[in-house]
């Protein structure tokens, strides 16, 4: 049995977490909030810097991130939003 790559499923997977990243910001800015963190996705097909990339581009430059490395196990983007 041949077992190949959903490459749709992965794109379907990086737009749900770039939209949910959009959607934490838009949140974290009406509670006046300038920046917040999110688990970095692993396993998916894509890695933190294309989602930072894709969200710095649909948010118009206003949220940029960088990546944090919290333990050896666990790192974490930190998002901030511009003013």
């Amino acid at each position: 049995m041949k077992i190949t790559v959903n490459k749709n499923q992965q794109k379907i997977n990086f737009n749900t977490h770039v939209g949910t990243i959009i959607m934490i910001a838009q949140q974290t800015a009406q509670k006046g909030i300038t920046n917040f963190n999110y688990d970095v996705p692993r396993g998916l097909g894509f890695g933190c810097i294309e989602l930072i990339r894709e969200v710095k581009k649909q948010t118009d430059d206003s949220v940029f991130g960088g990546i944090r490395r919290c333990s050896y196990s666990k790192e974490t983007i930190n998002f901030c939003i511009r003013n």
